[in-house]
């Protein structure tokens, strides 16, 4: 599958500029690439990036998040998702958002109501939610948590675990009711400077439940599991 992801939410930058130096709500932009990465494996190489760019104060942001995937490793993008959210951060490690989001691909596109929220748990577990509530009323939704584990100098050992679901099945997106999919994966980064990082690491998807019975029947693949490179920066 070929897909780019544009949203707004809310991010936790490791640098930002000041816009408006000396006032006591300054605002900042700030721009991280958190993954960049080719994977290689079973199935098709795919190229991976997740980004973002956010603009806002401490209390109140808004950000533009993309997040791509294009498996045969070329340019061309097929579909295009694009979320608008506002965020608000009640308190420290805490951020709640809420807002539209629309995509853009070939056939029918689709728009969502969203809610999401983001939680720090702890110094080095981070959490997130978003809940989709689409124009024809289906409802799908996604979590993943990041552990991020200093082993050495400058170098960071990142689990990740992901699972998305629906509430009901949709016949046209080839989806199952409940659990629809899981993501596991792990990346060490070694920094390279403040704003530079490389890293390789592992990714492991599949399907499940109903999901995983519907993609059976249409011959598709329901796991797969890739080594990766890549790198990340912000600024």
């Amino acid at each position: 599958m070929k897909k780019l992801v544009i949203a707004t939410a809310c991010a936790l930058p490791f640098a930002s500029l000041p816009l408006c130096a000396g006032q006591a709500n300054a605002q900042t932009v700030s721009v991280e690439v958190d993954t960049f990465e080719l994977q290689a494996g079973q199935g098709n190489d795919a190229l991976v990036f997740d980004s973002a760019l956010s603009v806002g104060g401490e209390r109140h942001a808004i950000v533009l998040k993309a997040e791509g995937e294009n498996e045969k490793v070329h340019l061309n993008v097929e579909e295009v998702e694009g979320q608008v959210l506002y965020a608000f951060t009640p308190a420290d490690g805490t951020t709640l958002m809420a807002g539209v989001r629309h995509d853009f691909r070939p056939g029918k596109d689709l728009t969502y109501a969203t809610l999401a929220v983001e939680q720090g748990l702890g110094s080095l577990i981070e959490g997130e939610h978003f809940l989709f509530v689409s124009q024809d009323g289906d409802v799908t939704g996604s979590g993943q948590v990041i552990v991020a584990l200093p082993v050495g100098l400058a170098t960071t050992l990142e689990p990740r675990a992901s699972v998305g679901w629906s509430a009901q099945r949709i016949v046209q997106e080839d989806i199952g009711s409940g659990i629809t999919d899981v993501e596991l994966s792990a990346r060490l980064r070694q920094a390279i400077g403040p704003v530079f990082d490389i890293y390789v690491g592992a990714v492991h998807e599949r399907l499940v439940g109903n999901t995983r019975d519907i993609a059976r029947e249409n011959g598709d693949a329901v796991r797969l599991t890739r080594a990766v490179i890549g790198a990340g920066f912000s600024f």
